[in-house]
């Protein structure tokens, strides 16, 4: 069962993608900036568990914004995902983080296949800022998922022949493993041992093969859409919409 909050967070989100589908940007722009204040106001009230459903609200509409090519849209997406994280990472809510690292990953994994540049750069930019915060708050879980998911996007723009983007993707990882090392938290050799555990862990469960992390063993992960795997350490996890579960 749902809470009052969480659901109007899905409402929200199910109206942003409604928006997006009718090609009405300034509505959907709309939706996501009512997210932004619902989730920052759960945040401020230490409501951890409900603001991850804004979470994926949001990450909803990034993702519908970038099938159906409105830059803006997941630009604006993106930007109130990192403008929450900081937030989240004030407050050293590192399930949430996590949370906000998978939404930011998989909307810049969908911008860089579509050479949508501009949101392309944002996730990358957000995926360094929670990186960067993940290690000086010695959140391990987040610090691992979010070089991968940087490995992810550098290994993307790569077969795409985008340069730039490869190489910010590339810096960006780099420099949270130097700043990690330098804290003495993870190691790089850790952190690139990570990507390979969870391609092991994957492949034991067929119906999880959609998660093989991108540019690992065979199959890679064009979409991230479990929410029942690597959520939260061992809380009960948030169904995507009912909206989103249709369309695909």
């Amino acid at each position: 069962m749902f809470s009052l909050n969480e659901q109007k967070a899905i409402e929200l989100g199910e109206s942003g993608e409604r928006a997006i589908r009718e090609q009405n940007e300034y509505d959907a722009l709309q939706y996501a900036e009512y997210l932004r204040e619902l989730g920052h106001e759960l945040l401020e009230s230490n409501f951890e568990k409900e603001s991850k459903r804004v979470v994926i609200s949001l990450r909803n509409i990034g993702n519908k914004a970038i099938q159906k090519k409105m830059d803006n849209v997941a630009s604006t997406a993106i930007n109130e995902l990192k403008y929450l994280s900081e937030t989240a990472l004030d407050k050293n809510f590192s399930n949430a983080m996590w949370s906000f690292s998978k939404a930011a990953q998989e909307i810049g994994k969908g911008a860089v296949q579509a050479e949508m540049l501009e949101p392309a750069k944002l996730a990358i930019d957000t995926l360094k800022m929670i990186g960067m915060g993940a290690v000086e708050k010695k959140m391990e879980v987040v610090t691992l998922w979010t070089t991968m998911s940087l490995e992810e996007m550098a290994y993307l723009a790569n077969k795409q022949q985008l340069e730039d983007l490869t190489k910010e993707a590339k810096e960006a990882r780099e420099e949270i493993i130097e700043y990690s090392e330098a804290s003495g938290f993870v190691t790089k050799e850790q952190i690139d041992k990570y990507p390979q555990l969870i391609a092991q862990t994957v492949s034991q469960f067929s119906e999880l093969r959609n998660l093989q992390p991108a540019g690992y063993e065979t199959k890679p992960n064009e979409e991230f859409t479990e929410e029942e795997f690597f959520e939260g350490e061992g809380e009960e996890q948030d169904p995507e919409t009912e909206a989103a579960r249709k369309e695909k």
